[in-house]
């Protein structure tokens, strides 16, 4: 990570962009994964997600501020987390394949990744997008020894599948316990780190991208002279074009 400086940043946060969102993320980590883009994006979104907590953590330190909405007094609340908090320990080694049994049914399935993601969000109805995302993990489903089609599976092996992918893979979900200090309201808010982590990266790209035109303006440096410069040393530059 250390060997990635600004342009490279850059350049990475741009192949992000011509992504479907729910891929986006994946390009951060690519450059660190040993088979890219391709890895990262056959990574459990829990293992994803637990590398990209590391990433924010290596990158803008272990402080993160978010803002969260009461949907009952619409009161705005600032939330200070740190990336140790977010980070559940790690699940044991990954196993490409997993087994549930639940009554006489027995069902072999892999955990969702970010190619999932991409593919159910294309879909608007929310039982369409479960029953896309269970043909797309479930790789084989039996009662007693006779295989069965997933459409024929009761809705308490789903809900089992739905539980044992969660034990599997906790990080996938992460809620945050929430309490309006106004309304005293209670509820339960998600945290997505690859949104997080992306808005905070285009954050930096969109002022990186300022101090570049300024200092090109005023010196007539090529922007990769630029970003060549020290964070400090830019900073001087820029000091002196704008006082």
């Amino acid at each position: 990570m250390s060997k990635l400086d600004s342009a490279d940043w850059l350049a990475i946060w741009d192949h992000s962009q011509t992504l479907p969102p729910a891929l986006q993320s994946c390009a951060l980590l690519a450059p660190l994964l040993a088979d890219g883009l391709t890895g990262a994006e056959r990574l459990p979104v829990g293992r994803r997600d637990a590398h990209l907590l590391d990433l924010y953590g290596a990158l803008l330190g272990p402080q993160l501020t978010a803002m969260a909405c009461c949907e009952h007094c619409a009161e705005r609340l600032e939330l200070n987390l740190s990336t140790a908090d977010l980070r559940l320990d790690d699940p044991p080694a990954d196993a490409p394949e997993l087994q549930l049994q639940w009554q006489d049914y027995r069902l072999r399935f892999r955990l969702p990744d970010s190619l999932d993601l991409a593919a159910v969000a294309q879909l608007s109805d929310i039982e369409q997008a479960r029953q896309l995302l269970v043909r797309r993990c479930v790789l084989e489903a039996a009662q007693g020894a006779q295989p069965i089609s997933l459409e024929n599976l009761p809705q308490g092996a789903m809900q089992a599948l739905s539980e044992a992918m969660s034990q599997a893979d906790p990080q996938a979900l992460i809620e945050l316990d929430m309490c309006c200090p106004a309304c005293k309201e209670r509820w339960s808010e998600v945290f997505d780190i690859g949104s997080y982590l992306l808005e905070s990266l285009d954050h930096w790209a969109q002022r990186t991208l300022d101090q570049v035109h300024l200092l090109a303006a005023a010196y007539g440096w090529s922007e990769t002279q630029i970003l060549a410069l020290s964070p400090q040393r830019r900073a001087r530059y820029l000091h002196r074009v704008q006082s």
